[in-house]
């Protein structure tokens, strides 16, 4: 809500002193210190609007660039009736506290001797024969005449109100003297904008409205635990409280922004009862985040309950120091359930890799299981592994059962920790869970031609070497070395084997080390086969 002084309206430039030539028009309102602002202000200009004659009873001034005539002039010029369409638009559907339908009048004696009426429609072809219908008379004016510049307003609160919530574009008013007999009182007033000497420029007629509008429906509500605060946003139209006294929360907006202070009014009930409770929370500025907490033995845990929130502003009331409010629309209610249960310790299971036992091998994946042990709400499970440092979040499933498939790569010892999740938020015990990662087997190595750990051949002799399986899975290649030689692959045929010849280039004790390679490119345990190049050596005794 905006508080706009009404002198840049009709004065633009105007001097300070000059506030006073509209102290009869408009009140200046200023906010009570750190409670509200005065009521937000729309300026309404004329959209269309004419005069009559008596002296010409057919002739139309439809949205002439004259000025308005009032009143009778002199002798022989007849009588002069003005009607104005001022827009009221911009006010549809507020709060009218209120309005003046202002005019500056630079001709005729500076008195509120003219009526404002609230006429029937006019258009191009109103004349003084065909004047709208005369419906109501307003309050009597008030003028102001100083520094030369006569200023007129009349009260137009009610029918703007009834205006803003019909919803009409615009209000037809007509201006006409409150005595039309006595010559030369003829009331001229200005039509668009005028330049005073002293004020500046002056802007008339002018419909200058007081009003508020109701607070929005709160947004972006929520329910959370004791620690969650104002913080907690919930999307979904039933959610579940950990705590019987849970934190219900809101965002509060209204469309008159500036300076606006607002509250959150909450209630809470059972399902088709009466509400059980309700509290209310302190002005604030707009555009915040507002909370209250349930107190304690108002809920039970494991009942379902509704709730809902409205906001309320606070604004000064036009020429007083009074403070009003208006009343926003209550939001859908939302259904929340008490769950203050945590669920049990979770339970793991998987073939691939067995508890405390050594399963799987890397760059294979296996799946682990997780399962809810005794709970019935569980909705998530949180896991992390040791040493690899994977961890996530996996949803349950309508069983309350949840997996997730890993490849490792490392060897070793793993720790998995689970903590499953309800819908309320609780966490269960940790469940630890450890089992070892291994590699593929070391590869069957032989050799007809180099007998493992005999002497045969010689050096610069080649041999054939077969290397095989050994309960390896998903062999795709092997890699050999011959003592400190760089390494070779060659691939696994169909039944995962591999031939090759080895020409050893010592003679003596000779190393072939080999391991096989699997399809994700992780190579097995290393298996060492030793052989000797050469005759045996012969044995001799020495004599005594």
């Amino acid at each position: 809500m905006r508080f706009r002084l009404p002198l840049p309206s009709l004065l633009r430039a105007a001097p300070p002193s000059a506030m006073t030539a509209l102290a009869l028009i408009a009140t200046m309102l200023l906010a009570a210190p750190g409670t509200a602002a005065a009521a937000d202000s729309r300026p309404g200009t004329k959209l269309d609007w004419t005069y009559v004659s008596s002296r010409h009873p057919s002739k139309s001034y439809w949205d002439t660039p004259d000025d308005a005539p009032v009143g009778r002039g002199a002798r022989g010029t007849g009588r002069f009736r003005a009607f104005f369409q001022m827009d009221t638009s911009t006010v549809i559907g507020t709060h009218i506290l209120r309005a003046t339908f202002q005019a500056y009048q630079h001709s005729g004696p500076c008195e509120p001797g003219v009526e404002l009426w609230v006429t029937g429609e006019i258009g191009s072809n109103t004349t003084w024969l065909r004047q709208p219908r005369w419906l109501r008379k307003l309050d009597a004016a008030t003028a102001s005449d100083e520094f030369g510049a006569c200023m007129v307003g009349w009260p137009t609160t009610g029918v703007v109100a009834e205006a803003a919530a019909r919803g009409d574009r615009y209000v037809t008013f007509g201006l006409r003297a409150t005595d039309e007999r006595t010559l030369n009182r003829l009331h001229v007033f200005e039509t668009d904008v005028a330049t005073h000497p002293y004020f500046g420029q002056v802007v008339s007629p002018y419909l200058y409205t007081q009003y508020n509008t109701a607070p929005d429906v709160p947004s972006e509500l929520g329910l959370g635990s004791a620690d969650d605060g104002c913080d907690t946003v919930n999307t979904g139209e039933h959610v579940y409280s950990s705590t019987t006294t849970p934190a219900l929360s809101a965002r509060f907006t209204d469309p008159d922004v500036d300076r606006q202070q607002m509250r959150g009014r909450f209630q809470w009930a059972e399902p088709g009862g009466e509400t059980l409770g309700e509290m209310v929370t302190d002005f604030q500025y707009v555009d915040s985040r507002q909370c209250v907490r349930v107190p304690a033995d108002e809920l039970a845990d494991g009942k379902t309950y509704l709730w809902r929130v409205r906001a309320e502003d606070q604004y000064q009331v036009p020429g007083t120091l009074e403070l009003g409010s208006d009343t926003g629309e209550w939001s859908p209610w939302r259904e929340f359930t008490v769950d203050v249960t945590a669920p049990e310790r979770p339970e793991v299971s998987s073939a691939v890799f067995p508890e405390k036992q050594t399963g799987g091998r890397i760059g294979s994946p296996g799946e682990l299981v997780f399962s809810p042990g005794g709970s019935t709400d569980v909705i998530e499970y949180e896991y992390s592994f040791f040493p690899s440092g994977d961890w996530g979040t996996v949803a349950a499933r309508a069983d309350g059962t949840a997996a997730v498939t890993m490849t490792f790569t490392l060897p070793a010892r793993y720790t998995l920790t689970v903590t499953s999740i309800d819908r309320a938020g609780h966490r269960s015990p940790d469940r630890t869970y450890e089992f070892t990662v291994g590699r593929n087997p070391s590869p069957a190595v032989s050799s007809a031609d180099y007998p493992e750990g005999r002497y045969s051949g010689g050096s610069g002799v080649p041999g054939r070497f077969t290397f095989t399986l050994n309960g390896a899975q998903d062999v795709v290649a092997y890699r050999y070395r011959l003592n400190t030689g760089a390494f070779t692959e060659v691939p696994a045929g169909d039944e995962g084997t591999a031939e090759v010849t080895v020409t050893p280039g010592v003679a003596g004790l000779n190393s072939l080390v080999v391991t096989s390679v699997d399809g994700s490119g992780y190579a097995s345990y290393s298996r060492t086969y030793t052989f000797y190049a050469g005759p045996a050596p012969v044995s001799s005794t020495s004599e005594q």
